[in-house]
């Protein structure tokens, strides 16, 4: 059942060419960002990211809120338009519980988030490889850490998204609303790090990716972990609540 429902989240997906825009945007921005490094690099401050550092400066470009914001539109879509539209309430009537079809709806946007995840990854890898050769590999082994570490804040990510988006009756409100918490989140993070790292865990979407020149220590990275793993149950917990409570 959850395979076919699957099938059917990917068609509509398809069907929109969603995931075009997405593709060409983000190339555009990691080949704008290559030429940034590459002209007059030392004038500009970018020097510091050309060659084995290119790929953190790709991540750190799709963590600050491109990437998140696109997810939070395939959030939109995928609920609250289906919501606006009565779509959600069609396959409740061929016998698919509502807890069902959340399921296969947050497993599909897990699947989405790992995809538009490993497109940077392997774009940035590839187009740093065609301006700076094998020094695009110099640093591969940080590069890896905070690969697998923005794993973490990424599942996170995607339950609250999925929470945000049961509480919101269209599109253009989940959009607002995941814009400014965006928005003010990274101004948080940015100003008041030393404090959020406890108990924010969209801070460590910055801190694993390095930005604004963050230096993680152990402790932060084990802190890190356990904050997203927490706030992960805690917001699966609120989802189960929330379809309890809701009527579609």
């Amino acid at each position: 059942m959850i395979i076919r429902l699957l099938n059917i989240q990917f068609a509509r997906l398809k069907s929109q060419k969603l995931f075009y825009f997405y593709f060409v945007l983000m190339a555009a921005i990691i080949i704008s960002n290559a030429l940034s490094c590459t002209g007059s690099p030392a004038e500009n401050g970018m020097e510091y990211y050309a060659g084995g550092r290119f790929p953190t400066m790709c991540l750190q470009s799709f963590i600050d809120i491109i990437g998140t914001l696109f997810l939070s539109f395939i959030v939109a879509v995928f609920i609250c338009g289906e919501r606006a539209s009565g779509m959600f309430k069609q396959p409740l009537l061929n016998g698919v519980s509502k807890k069902q079809l959340l399921l296969a709806k947050t497993i599909s946007i897990f699947i989405i988030a790992l995809i538009c995840f490993l497109f940077v990854i392997i774009f940035s890898i590839g187009t740093g490889f065609l301006f700076w050769g094998n020094h695009v590999f110099d640093y591969t082994g940080e590069y890896l850490l905070q690969v697998v570490l923005l794993i973490f804040p990424q599942m996170t990510m995607v339950l609250f998204l999925v929470l945000l988006s049961l509480y919101m009756s269209n599109i253009s409100g989940m959009m607002c609303a995941s814009l400014i918490i965006l928005l003010v989140n990274n101004l948080f993070s940015q100003f008041f790090g030393r404090y959020i790292l406890f108990i924010d865990f969209m801070y460590y979407l910055y801190a694993f990716s390095g930005y604004n020149g963050v230096v993680l220590k152990g402790w932060m990275i084990v802190w890190g972990v356990i904050l997203n793993i927490v706030t992960g149950v805690v917001l699966f917990y609120g989802m189960k609540r929330r379809m309890d409570n809701m009527v579609m």
